[in-house]
Protein backbone atom coordinates (compact mmCIF):
# COMPACT_ATOMS: atom_id res chain seq x y z
CA UNK A 1 0.00 0.00 0.00
CA UNK A 2 0.96 3.55 -0.42
CA UNK A 3 0.08 7.20 0.31
CA UNK A 4 0.09 9.44 -2.62
CA UNK A 5 0.13 13.26 -2.36
CA UNK A 6 -0.31 15.93 -5.13
CA UNK A 7 1.72 19.07 -4.41
CA UNK A 8 -0.02 22.23 -6.17
CA UNK A 9 0.18 20.31 -9.34
CA UNK A 10 -1.27 21.73 -12.37
CA UNK A 11 -1.97 20.59 -16.28
CA UNK A 12 -2.33 22.81 -19.46
CA UNK A 13 -3.17 21.86 -22.51
CA UNK A 14 -3.17 23.39 -26.26
CA UNK A 15 -6.86 24.38 -27.35
CA UNK A 16 -7.99 24.03 -31.04
CA UNK A 17 -6.81 27.87 -32.08
CA UNK A 18 -3.11 27.13 -29.88
CA UNK A 19 -3.92 28.93 -26.77
CA UNK A 20 -3.42 27.48 -23.50
CA UNK A 21 -6.15 25.51 -21.54
CA UNK A 22 -6.14 24.91 -18.25
CA UNK A 23 -7.67 21.82 -16.49
CA UNK A 24 -6.16 21.34 -13.15
CA UNK A 25 -5.38 24.72 -11.37
CA UNK A 26 -2.57 24.29 -8.58
CA UNK A 27 -4.77 20.82 -7.33
CA UNK A 28 -3.39 19.51 -3.75
CA UNK A 29 -4.55 16.16 -1.93
CA UNK A 30 -3.12 13.36 0.01
CA UNK A 31 -4.71 9.63 -0.79
CA UNK A 32 -3.57 8.13 2.40
CA UNK A 33 -2.44 4.92 2.98
CA UNK A 34 -5.41 1.58 2.86
CA UNK A 35 -7.68 4.59 2.19
CA UNK A 36 -11.02 4.42 -0.11
CA UNK A 37 -11.34 8.33 -1.82
CA UNK A 38 -13.74 9.18 -3.95
CA UNK A 39 -12.95 11.93 -6.04
CA UNK A 40 -16.20 14.04 -7.30
CA UNK A 41 -16.44 16.29 -9.62
CA UNK A 42 -18.51 17.80 -12.87
CA UNK A 43 -17.90 16.51 -16.05
CA UNK A 44 -14.69 17.92 -17.69
CA UNK A 45 -13.49 18.94 -14.37
CA UNK A 46 -9.94 16.67 -15.24
CA UNK A 47 -11.28 14.02 -12.81
CA UNK A 48 -9.77 11.22 -15.45
CA UNK A 49 -6.34 13.23 -16.14
CA UNK A 50 -6.01 13.32 -12.63
CA UNK A 51 -5.72 9.59 -12.36
CA UNK A 52 -3.90 9.28 -15.66
CA UNK A 53 -0.84 11.94 -14.24
CA UNK A 54 -1.01 9.62 -11.19
CA UNK A 55 -0.49 6.49 -13.41
CA UNK A 56 2.23 8.38 -15.17
CA UNK A 57 0.13 8.40 -18.52
CA UNK A 58 0.44 11.98 -18.79
CA UNK A 59 2.91 14.47 -16.97
CA UNK A 60 2.17 17.53 -15.17
CA UNK A 61 2.67 20.89 -16.27
CA UNK A 62 3.24 22.33 -12.67
CA UNK A 63 3.69 21.07 -9.57
CA UNK A 64 5.01 17.46 -7.92
CA UNK A 65 3.48 14.26 -7.20
CA UNK A 66 4.38 12.22 -4.20
CA UNK A 67 4.92 8.36 -3.75
CA UNK A 68 5.59 7.83 0.15
CA UNK A 69 7.21 10.98 0.01
CA UNK A 70 9.16 10.68 -3.19
CA UNK A 71 8.90 12.71 -6.13
CA UNK A 72 6.44 10.01 -8.16
CA UNK A 73 8.83 10.77 -11.46
CA UNK A 74 11.67 9.14 -9.54
CA UNK A 75 9.93 5.73 -7.49
CA UNK A 76 7.78 3.21 -9.87
CA UNK A 77 4.21 3.25 -8.40
CA UNK A 78 2.92 -0.40 -9.10
CA UNK A 79 -0.20 0.54 -9.78
CA UNK A 80 -3.76 -0.96 -11.06
CA UNK A 81 -6.58 0.66 -13.40
CA UNK A 82 -10.31 0.12 -13.73
CA UNK A 83 -11.45 2.34 -16.82
CA UNK A 84 -15.22 2.94 -17.50
CA UNK A 85 -15.33 0.19 -19.90
CA UNK A 86 -13.80 -3.21 -19.48
CA UNK A 87 -11.61 -3.82 -22.18
CA UNK A 88 -11.27 -7.04 -22.36
CA UNK A 89 -9.71 -8.91 -25.14
CA UNK A 90 -12.80 -10.59 -26.91
CA UNK A 91 -10.56 -13.32 -28.46
CA UNK A 92 -8.94 -14.19 -24.89
CA UNK A 93 -10.97 -16.67 -22.03
CA UNK A 94 -11.48 -14.90 -18.39
CA UNK A 95 -8.32 -16.47 -17.46
CA UNK A 96 -6.85 -15.97 -20.02
CA UNK A 97 -7.16 -11.70 -19.72
CA UNK A 98 -6.04 -11.79 -16.19
CA UNK A 99 -2.73 -14.00 -17.31
CA UNK A 100 -1.84 -11.04 -19.77
CA UNK A 101 -2.27 -8.52 -17.41
CA UNK A 102 0.25 -10.32 -15.22
CA UNK A 103 2.73 -10.83 -17.91
CA UNK A 104 2.02 -7.33 -19.78
CA UNK A 105 5.21 -5.68 -18.07
CA UNK A 106 8.07 -7.95 -19.05
CA UNK A 107 5.98 -10.60 -21.65
CA UNK A 108 7.24 -13.43 -19.74
CA UNK A 109 6.05 -15.90 -17.75
CA UNK A 110 5.50 -14.53 -13.70
CA UNK A 111 7.03 -16.58 -10.65
CA UNK A 112 4.27 -18.00 -8.83
CA UNK A 113 1.91 -16.99 -11.54
CA UNK A 114 -0.73 -19.69 -11.14
CA UNK A 115 -1.34 -18.73 -7.30
CA UNK A 116 -1.88 -15.53 -7.86
CA UNK A 117 -4.16 -16.18 -10.47
CA UNK A 118 -5.73 -18.30 -8.36
CA UNK A 119 -6.01 -16.22 -5.59
CA UNK A 120 -7.70 -13.13 -7.79
CA UNK A 121 -10.12 -15.15 -9.32
CA UNK A 122 -11.08 -16.48 -5.58
CA UNK A 123 -11.29 -12.98 -4.27
CA UNK A 124 -13.69 -11.89 -7.17
CA UNK A 125 -15.47 -14.83 -7.11
CA UNK A 126 -14.43 -15.67 -10.91
CA UNK A 127 -13.43 -18.95 -10.67
CA UNK A 128 -16.31 -21.32 -12.25
CA UNK A 129 -16.13 -18.27 -15.34
CA UNK A 130 -12.58 -19.05 -15.52
CA UNK A 131 -12.63 -20.59 -19.14
CA UNK A 132 -15.68 -18.54 -20.54
CA UNK A 133 -15.01 -15.48 -23.14
CA UNK A 134 -15.94 -12.14 -22.94
CA UNK A 135 -18.30 -12.71 -24.69
CA UNK A 136 -20.46 -15.63 -22.74
CA UNK A 137 -20.31 -13.57 -19.76
CA UNK A 138 -23.23 -10.22 -18.75
CA UNK A 139 -21.54 -6.51 -18.66
CA UNK A 140 -21.55 -6.91 -15.12
CA UNK A 141 -19.52 -9.99 -14.61
CA UNK A 142 -17.04 -8.06 -18.24
CA UNK A 143 -16.33 -5.49 -15.20
CA UNK A 144 -15.89 -7.81 -12.52
CA UNK A 145 -13.32 -9.42 -14.70
CA UNK A 146 -11.70 -5.81 -15.50
CA UNK A 147 -11.49 -5.05 -11.58
CA UNK A 148 -9.72 -8.93 -10.77
CA UNK A 149 -7.27 -7.68 -13.65
CA UNK A 150 -6.38 -4.69 -11.87
CA UNK A 151 -5.67 -6.80 -8.95
CA UNK A 152 -3.57 -9.47 -10.76
CA UNK A 153 -0.28 -6.94 -9.94
CA UNK A 154 -0.70 -6.81 -6.50
CA UNK A 155 -0.83 -3.08 -6.69
CA UNK A 156 0.46 -0.79 -4.01
CA UNK A 157 -2.54 1.74 -5.32
CA UNK A 158 -5.94 0.67 -7.41
CA UNK A 159 -7.08 3.82 -9.90
CA UNK A 160 -11.01 3.37 -10.90
CA UNK A 161 -12.21 5.67 -13.52
CA UNK A 162 -15.97 5.62 -12.75
CA UNK A 163 -15.94 1.75 -13.58
CA UNK A 164 -19.48 1.45 -13.05
CA UNK A 165 -21.37 3.90 -14.84
CA UNK A 166 -22.29 2.49 -17.93
CA UNK A 167 -24.26 -0.18 -15.69
CA UNK A 168 -28.25 -0.33 -14.59
CA UNK A 169 -28.04 1.05 -11.09
CA UNK A 170 -29.08 -2.58 -9.79
CA UNK A 171 -25.92 -4.02 -11.54
CA UNK A 172 -23.85 -1.31 -10.31
CA UNK A 173 -25.02 -1.70 -6.79
CA UNK A 174 -24.45 -5.27 -6.33
CA UNK A 175 -20.69 -4.85 -8.02
CA UNK A 176 -19.86 -1.75 -5.69
CA UNK A 177 -20.86 -4.07 -2.35
CA UNK A 178 -18.85 -6.53 -4.19
CA UNK A 179 -16.06 -3.91 -4.44
CA UNK A 180 -16.29 -2.93 -1.11
CA UNK A 181 -15.92 -7.05 0.08
CA UNK A 182 -12.77 -7.22 -1.91
CA UNK A 183 -11.41 -4.47 -0.60
CA UNK A 184 -11.72 -4.86 3.34
CA UNK A 185 -9.85 -8.00 2.35
CA UNK A 186 -7.14 -5.97 1.40
CA UNK A 187 -7.16 -2.78 1.79
CA UNK A 188 -4.99 -1.58 -1.09
CA UNK A 189 -5.43 2.46 -1.56
CA UNK A 190 -8.14 2.90 -3.75
CA UNK A 191 -8.87 6.90 -6.02
CA UNK A 192 -12.26 6.29 -7.07
CA UNK A 193 -13.65 8.50 -9.74
CA UNK A 194 -17.50 9.25 -9.55
CA UNK A 195 -20.18 11.57 -10.41
CA UNK A 196 -22.70 9.79 -8.40
CA UNK A 197 -23.08 11.35 -5.33
CA UNK A 198 -24.95 8.34 -3.77
CA UNK A 199 -22.03 6.10 -5.43
CA UNK A 200 -19.11 7.80 -3.30
CA UNK A 201 -21.11 7.74 -0.16
CA UNK A 202 -21.52 4.74 0.02
CA UNK A 203 -18.04 3.75 -0.85
CA UNK A 204 -15.69 6.02 0.15
CA UNK A 205 -14.10 7.05 3.26
CA UNK A 206 -13.38 10.99 2.43
CA UNK A 207 -14.94 12.33 -0.77
CA UNK A 208 -13.27 15.22 -2.67
CA UNK A 209 -15.35 17.66 -4.51
CA UNK A 210 -13.62 19.47 -7.98
CA UNK A 211 -14.80 22.81 -8.98
CA UNK A 212 -15.27 23.46 -12.70
CA UNK A 213 -12.73 24.04 -14.89
CA UNK A 214 -10.16 25.78 -13.91
CA UNK A 215 -10.17 22.79 -11.45
CA UNK A 216 -9.54 23.14 -7.58
CA UNK A 217 -10.27 21.05 -4.54
CA UNK A 218 -13.60 22.79 -3.52
CA UNK A 219 -14.40 20.75 -0.62
CA UNK A 220 -13.27 17.58 1.65
CA UNK A 221 -16.20 15.59 2.93
CA UNK A 222 -15.54 12.48 5.35
CA UNK A 223 -17.85 9.97 5.75
CA UNK A 224 -17.69 8.13 8.86
CA UNK A 225 -19.89 5.62 8.00
CA UNK A 226 -19.04 1.80 9.22
CA UNK A 227 -19.14 -0.87 6.89
CA UNK A 228 -21.04 -2.64 4.92
CA UNK A 229 -23.76 0.45 4.26
CA UNK A 230 -27.11 0.23 3.49
CA UNK A 231 -28.71 1.73 0.04
CA UNK A 232 -31.79 4.15 1.85
CA UNK A 233 -30.49 4.19 5.47
CA UNK A 234 -30.94 7.30 7.32
CA UNK A 235 -26.91 8.00 7.82
CA UNK A 236 -25.99 7.19 4.46
CA UNK A 237 -28.75 9.86 3.10
CA UNK A 238 -27.34 12.30 5.35
CA UNK A 239 -23.93 11.64 4.17
CA UNK A 240 -25.62 12.48 0.44
CA UNK A 241 -27.51 15.26 1.92
CA UNK A 242 -24.23 17.03 3.00
CA UNK A 243 -22.32 16.32 -0.38
CA UNK A 244 -25.23 17.56 -2.59
CA UNK A 245 -25.51 20.84 -0.30
CA UNK A 246 -21.33 21.12 -0.61
CA UNK A 247 -21.94 20.90 -4.90
CA UNK A 248 -24.81 23.29 -4.70
CA UNK A 249 -22.44 25.78 -2.88
CA UNK A 250 -20.19 25.44 -5.15
CA UNK A 251 -22.44 26.05 -8.08
CA UNK A 252 -23.07 29.19 -6.85
CA UNK A 253 -19.12 29.62 -6.19
CA UNK A 254 -18.87 29.26 -10.19
CA UNK A 255 -22.42 30.27 -11.14
CA UNK A 256 -22.17 30.76 -15.09
CA UNK A 257 -19.61 27.73 -15.76
CA UNK A 258 -20.92 25.75 -18.72
CA UNK A 259 -20.14 22.02 -16.69
CA UNK A 260 -22.68 18.91 -16.29
CA UNK A 261 -22.97 19.23 -12.12
CA UNK A 262 -22.99 15.11 -10.59
CA UNK A 263 -26.46 13.70 -10.03
CA UNK A 264 -27.47 13.61 -6.35
CA UNK A 265 -30.13 11.30 -3.80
Amino acid sequence: MSTIALQEVSRTFRRADGGPLLVLDRVSFTVREGEFLCLLGPSGSGKSITLNLIAGLLPPSGGEILLDGRPLRQTPLRYGYVFQQPRLFPWRTVEENLRFALRAETGRWVQGEEDRIQAVRDLVNLAEYRHYSPHQISGGMQHRVAVARAYCREPALLLMDEPFSSLDEITARHLRAELVQTWMKNRVTVLFVTHDITEAAYLADRVLLYTPKPTRVAREIPVGLPRPRRYGSAELFEVERVILEAFEETRVQHRGEKEEWPSGP
